[in-house]
């Protein structure tokens, strides 16, 4: 009876151990599969003694009693994952040499049984067989206790804390993929645990201090020095946005900079309310402490991503990721350690790397820099000795017509000078013309005398000399006085000035979207606002060049045609032979605009090549063009403007084509302006011809290279379209035709109120066609090509007839608007706001340390900033370069006055 007694409860305590057994079972294999890719021996080993560790625990369990069914560990283990055995008698008995099938995770099927041969049930991988060994090594003892439900407690936590910690090591080495469930997991490239992690096959990569000092940084990061946190949080990473176009993973080179100075804790003094609120900050933000023992430098690091996953990574990205590390290192290193290194999941190649810390450029040995260093102070000099000497000039004028005036009130009325003769200092144009007479007999009261002297007062000049006319050209008062002149000449067409400053700050606006979207973290950003209707307005800035280029035709053709009616150009070609005339006024046209044009050009050409170097060795982001490398190669074909005549990639200052093209329709419009003296007809008829040929071949260059206008990119084509001279030369050739009626008609054509409606009309629906007729519109190749022959044309048509219907008393509100004295000042810098603003806009890029996240506000503050120093930098080129050329030019012309 007693041996029955003990056999049934040894069934009983069997019986109850078989759902543990199944749980350790369950666990083993679970984990073995998970550890199937790539898990190292120590690991491995580490997973074996916690399960070794818990089957003792079971040993020791069985000592004390049989298996609770309600302990935590069939509760909450197995519970939830295997059903209870069925224990009724009909079946049998469970014994703890049989357990259930299982499949690995290569779909291998492995049993325990110690009744088996091992040659049978020998598992197939090593994974399986380190599992069985265990199982098959722990031998449950007999018991007749019931255990504590504590030690299963505790054993439940023994197994979780073995397989978790299993599962974190395998998930911070990145070879379980299927457990990522963060996107920041998914596109890591390079970090600080991706570098400890696979430090020993990377530093093979690194040489010599680098080396050495990379190892002091990693074992700074196991070791969670602050320092080397710093360093790592410096460095930039996946935050957000990768979705919505951020691809400048900077993190802070303000940081890394900072790291290199030893910042001292603050000493403890009495504070009150509010250094208390700084104090607190300045702990927060942790900038105390020592720096690193060795100089930090930041590193950018352009990398193409890609994944085998289409749905993480689509296309190709370029990722520019900002790194602090060792400044021993060098770019090349620095490319080698972030190629090498293998990402969890995405697959990049470095293409780049920067080093703005480590510079590379000095401006104090460039040529450039130097030179434009001494004309700068040359200039200087000048400028100041012009303006004291014209002040000087002044104040000797204003004397003497104070010792005139005194005359005059002691002189009968009738024998009164006219103090206007003594001093007529004409500001016109910004032009000090100083009338003087030097023979006036002071004290003496004669009548005679004194009729004699208001008799040839209006005659006798201030003798000047022409080195005195020269430098009285570079005096700052004068060329202000010219800037802010509100007055215009009788041969100026007052809207032009409207027309010139509207177009500029149209051009300055989308300029500057241009700029801050490829500098923006939510580039995508601009695919939703390219959808919305006002933002054609944007994209439609093209069209500002085309008013440029009628301007620059009318203006030409109206002032030469005025000029040669009224005899002025005769002075310069009299006496000479038709073709000899015509070929000096040729050379006197070009002349004239290459003085006027190249030395402010020359300047701001020289300012663009200094800082893009600069710019290309000590910026964070790359710079927008190529201008430190085609400058010192190509800048005589600016010089020449014929850079238009070259592929795109060698021109130097990008915007300048529009220089180019239009100094090459000038020539063309002199040749026909001096032929239409003495050959109208001809002349007329080559402007048609070539009119009609800009306009054939610009529609079949569009049809030939699949050239679709679209609101996605206006620029496209841009080497073969939109720069080229023969595309272009359709809104100069409407602009002389625009000049030429002007002058037939002597701004006076008479209108019907009835005409003049329908001519607005009609200007207007096509402005508003060409600026919003692409809104959701699919153009067909042939269509593109019409529309790409006309729009421009188009365009300086309608401009053509808003200066027609304003300079002829038929422009309504329009006139007084576009003729407004206060845009004359910003009309008459236009030429160099145009140089200068691209500098503006790229000095502002360059300096940026982070990505501009853009909203319509930010880019509408950004544009009026931007225009504002535009014009200021823009006003004093223009008073130290542009003026003075206009002043001595003026000296040298036909119809020059004497000073």
């Amino acid at each position: 009876m007693c041996a029955r007694f003990t056999t049934f409860k040894r069934i009983n305590y069997y019986r109850k151990m078989t759902p543990l057994v199944f749980l350790f079972v369950c666990v083993v294999l679970v984990n073995s599969a998970e550890l199937s890719n790539g898990r190292d021996n120590v690991r491995e080993e580490k997973l074996r003694s916690g399960l070794i560790d818990a089957f003792q625990n079971i040993k020791k369990a069985s000592a004390k009693g049989g298996i609770d069914d309600e302990s935590p560990l069939t509760s909450d283990l197995v519970g939830s994952m295997i059903q209870a055995p069925n224990t009724s008698r009909d079946e049998k008995s469970t014994t703890e040499d049989s357990f259930d099938l299982f499949a690995d995770d290569d779909g291998l099927s492995f049993a325990v049984n110690s009744k088996m041969e091992d040659e049978q049930k020998q598992p197939t991988t090593e994974k399986a067989h380190n599992v069985q060994h265990i199982v098959k090594t722990t031998k449950l003892e007999k018991t007749t206790s019931k255990p504590n439900k504590d030690v299963f407690g505790k054993l439940n936590d023994s197994i979780r804390s073995a397989v978790n910690e299993s599962r974190m090591a395998l998930k911070r080495d990145g070879l379980n993929m299927t457990q990522f469930t963060g996107i920041e997991s998914m596109l890591r490239v390079f970090d600080a645990e991706i570098l400890m992690r696979q430090w020993r096959d990377l530093q093979g990569a690194l040489t010599g201090e680098c080396k050495k000092e990379m190892q002091m940084y990693v074992d700074g990061l196991h070791e969670k020095r602050l320092w080397a946190l710093k360093m790592e949080d410096a460095g930039g990473r996946y935050t957000s946005m990768f979705y919505w176009g951020n691809n400048y993973w900077t993190g802070s080179a303000e940081l890394c900079q900072v790291l290199n100075q030893q910042q001292a804790t603050p000493a403890p003094s009495n504070k009150s309310s509010s250094s208390q609120i700084f104090s607190e900050w300045r702990q927060d933000v942790s900038m105390t402490g020592s720096g690193p023992p060795f100089r930090a430098a930041f590193y950018t690091v352009r990398v193409s991503v890609t994944s085998e996953l289409p749905e993480i990574v689509k296309t190709r990205r370029t990722l520019h990721l900002g790194l602090c590390l060792p400044y021993s290192c060098s770019g090349e290193a620095v490319s080698a350690l972030v190629g090498k290194a293998k990402a969890p999941l995405l697959q990049h190649s470095v293409l780049a790397v920067r080093t703005p810390f480590h510079g590379g450029y000095s401006y104090i040995e460039d040529p450039t820099f130097q030179t434009l260093l001494g004309v700068c102070c040359i200039l200087a000099v000048v400028l100041i000795t012009a303006t004291v000497y014209d002040v000087r000039i002044s104040q000797e004028i204003g004397r003497r017509k104070q010792r005139a005036a005194n005359i005059a009130t002691n002189t009968p009325s009738d024998l009164k000078l006219d103090l206007n003769a003594l001093e007529d200092i004409a500001v016109a144009n910004g032009k000090s013309i100083y009338n003087v007479n030097n023979n006036i007999p002071i004290g003496n009261s004669s009548k005679e005398q004194l009729t004699d002297t208001a008799s040839t007062s209006t005659e006798d000049e201030l003798k000047l000399s022409i080195w005195s006319k020269l430098l009285l050209s570079f005096s700052m008062r004068t060329n202000i006085i010219q800037i802010f002149d509100q007055s215009v000449g009788a041969d100026t067409v007052p809207v032009v000035h409207g027309l010139r400053t509207l177009s500029m700050v149209w051009v300055i606006f989308g300029h500057t979207c241009i700029v801050v979207f490829k500098y923006a973290d939510n580039t995508a950003l601009r695919a939703i606002l390219e959808k919305s209707f006002w933002f054609q307005l944007i994209i439609s800035a093209v069209y500002s060049v085309d008013t440029f280029f009628c301007l620059g035709g009318m203006l030409v053709t109206f002032l030469y045609f005025r000029s040669n009616a009224k005899g002025k150009l005769d002075r310069l070609t009299k006496g000479r032979r038709n073709f000899a005339s015509g070929a000096l006024q040729f050379l006197g046209l070009l002349g004239y605009r290459f003085a006027r044009l190249t030395a402010p050009y020359l300047f701001v050409l020289g300012v663009v090549e200094v800082t893009m170097k600069w710019f290309a060795h000590n910026a964070v982001f790359e710079p927008p063009a190529m201008d430190y490398e085609t400058c010192p190669k190509y800048w005589w074909r600016n010089l020449l403007y014929i850079n238009t005549l070259f592929p795109v990639e060698q021109m130097c200052m990008l915007w300048s084509w529009y220089l180019s093209d239009d100094t090459q329709f000038y020539a063309v419009s002199a040749i026909l302006l001096i032929l239409s003296t003495s050959h109208f007809k001809l002349s007329a008829s080559l402007t048609g011809v070539f009119f009609v040929s800009s306009l054939v071949t610009t529609g079949y260059v569009s049809w030939s290279n699949d050239h679709i206008p679209n609101s996605e990119d206006p620029f496209t084509q841009f080497d073969k379209i939109y720069d080229k001279p023969w595309t272009r030369l359709g809104p100069y050739l409407v602009g002389m035709l625009t000049g030429w009626i002007l002058f037939k008609t002597n701004l006076k054509i008479r209108m019907s109120r009835i005409w003049a409606w329908v001519g607005w009309l009609i200007c207007a629906a096509t402005f508003l066609f060409l600026i919003f007729g692409l809104y959701n519109t699919e153009l067909s190749v042939a269509s593109a090509a019409v529309y790409s022959a006309l729009s421009h044309s188009l365009w300086a048509a309608c401009v053509g007839w808003v200066i027609i219907a304003c300079s002829t008393g038929h422009g309504g509100w329009v006139r007084p608007l576009l003729a407004s004295p206060v845009l004359y000042p910003f009309s008459r810098v236009t030429y160099c706001a145009y140089l200068v603003h691209p500098v503006v806009l790229r000095y502002v890029a360059m300096h940026l340390t982070h990505p501009i996240h853009l909203g319509e506000l930010l880019v509408f503050v950004l544009f009026l900033g931007l225009t504002v120093i535009s014009y200021f930098l823009a006003f004093l080129v223009s008073v130290a370069f542009e003026a003075p050329i206009v002043m001595m030019l003026k000296l040298l012309s036909p119809q020059k006055k004497s000073h």
